[in-house]
């Protein structure tokens, strides 16, 4: 029976570990390789700087409209907040994707484009139960996505229509690498410290085809790249009892110092001569190869409360000192930045702690609304985003040491304005994650 056990536990963590690999390779192959992605699409707006800013949150947090700083749904580890990290109690692993669908709107036309990216891997190891926890994690903190399809003519010297293809495109952004500690300070508060190594891509194409010989089509392609040392303090506070035997409230807050990536600039043509491709390099043809990008001050804050096992509650912010941003490489663009706050509030009912056998009681669900005010101001108009968020816990079924589940987290959101030609977006956000949870390191008992 001993041998039993023991080799029940040993393929148990096989078959987790392999799991957790299959989910690294997946995710890391996402996110970077999406400088490349051929069926790419999003917001026009993520042009600008290094591209959108990306909340690190899982759809656990994404469904109620936070990002997880507060810490308030004590069952789930966060990125958010590396303090948090210290309260571990299993070995937990998350990774996901999200599908976005783009509605943009110029006043005078529609056009739709979707986008498939990655969330972030996340991994939380207690090395002292509830004490003490080592994370793991690869994330985005920028996103760059956008796709502008131009088709028109003209007439040449001999008065005929020559019909050309105009495609611009944008991908990549700012990734992470991150390992981080979380340790208990007193019964009731937990500290986070966080390292990391932040990878710079940008890339930017532009191809002009034409549908009459003698035209030769053209792609430039231009790429940003570079890398830095970061790193970001978090606070988590929790107490119990207050107004009832069963309530919590709980409160966290990090801190992101600014940091500086030194980027290099490449820049090259390709075109078609006597049926051959040809690529030719014009780096030294650029003003600036090379300069500072400037990454600002970023606080994030929360409060939950939660009046019962069953319900919790939380409302938390983000503030971005978007305003000092600087890129000496492309220098026009920090005319449009602005500082950005982000607020969002919402909640989460858990039916499946009542042990009720009813089919609707084996889930958990979220909901929620959040305001960006963006981190852009293009010819006086704030690039805004209000949305709407929903979501659902889904929970697997438990072996000895390992307890899966999943999240779904569905997203309606309006971003920009028709003001001054500018676009407004409607936008539709679908992400799925996967949860590990497990006593990967506790020794079963032996019959």
């Amino acid at each position: 029976m001993a041998l039993s056990q023991e080799s029940k536990m040993r393929k148990q963590i096989f078959n987790t570990l392999f799991i957790w690999i299959l989910f690294s390779a997946v995710t890391t192959e996402v996110i970077f390789s999406q400088e490349s992605d051929k069926g790419i699409g999003g917001s026009p707006y993520s042009a600008y700087g290094i591209g959108l800013p990306q909340d690190i949150t899982s759809h656990n947090f994404r469904g109620q409209g936070l990002i997880g700083v507060s810490g308030i749904t004590g069952e789930f580890n966060t990125l958010a907040n590396p303090a948090i990290w210290g309260s571990a109690f299993l070995t937990q692993a998350t990774t996901g994707l999200n599908l976005s669908k783009f509605k943009l709107d110029d006043g005078s036309s529609v056009e739709e484009t979707s986008n498939l990216s990655s969330g972030y891997l996340h991994i939380v190891l207690p090395l002292s139960r509830s004490k003490l926890g080592l994370s793991l994690s690869l994330y985005p903190v920028s996103r760059s996505n956008f796709r502008i399809l131009e088709s028109n003519s003209f007439l040449n010297t001999t008065s005929d229509t020559v019909n050309f293809r105009n495609e611009v495109r944008s991908a990549g952004g700012v990734n992470k690498f991150e390992i981080g500690l979380g340790f208990k300070i007193t019964n009731n508060i937990y500290f986070g410290y966080a390292p990391s190594v932040a990878f710079m891509n940008l890339e930017n194409s532009e191809e002009i085809q034409y549908d009459v010989p003698g035209f030769i089509a053209q792609t430039q392609s231009s790429s940003v790249t570079g890398a830095a040392f970061s790193q970001r303090f978090g606070i988590s506070a929790n107490y119990s009892k207050l107004f009832s035997e069963q309530d919590r409230i709980s409160f966290g807050a990090t801190l992101n110092l600014p940091y500086t990536i030194g980027g290099k600039r490449d820049f090259t043509s390709q075109k078609e001569i006597n049926g051959v491709n040809q690529t030719v390099d014009l780096s030294s043809t650029i003003s600036t190869p090379k300069g500072d990008v400037y990454i600002p001050l970023e606080a994030s804050f929360g409060i939950g409360y939660s009046p019962s096992p069953f319900f919790n509650f939380a409302t938390e912010g983000v503030f971005q000192k978007w305003s000092e941003f600087t890129n000496d490489i492309k220098p026009s663009d920090e005319a449009v930045m602005t500082d950005r706050l982000k607020l969002g509030v919402g909640g989460q009912y858990h039916p499946y702690k009542r042990n009720s056998n009813s089919f609707f009681s084996r889930f958990k669900y979220s909901g929620g609304v959040s305001y960006d005010t963006g981190h852009l101001t293009i010819q006086g108009n704030d690039i805004s985003t209000l949305w709407i968020n929903t979501g659902l816990g889904i929970l697997g079924r438990n072996s000895a040491t390992i307890f899966p589940s999943m999240d779904l987290s569905f997203q309606y959101g309006f971003r920009g304005t028709n003001e001054n030609n500018l676009i407004m977006e409607r936008i539709w956000t679908f992400g799925f994650s996967l949860n590990l949870n497990e006593h990967m390191f506790i020794r079963p008992k032996l019959r």
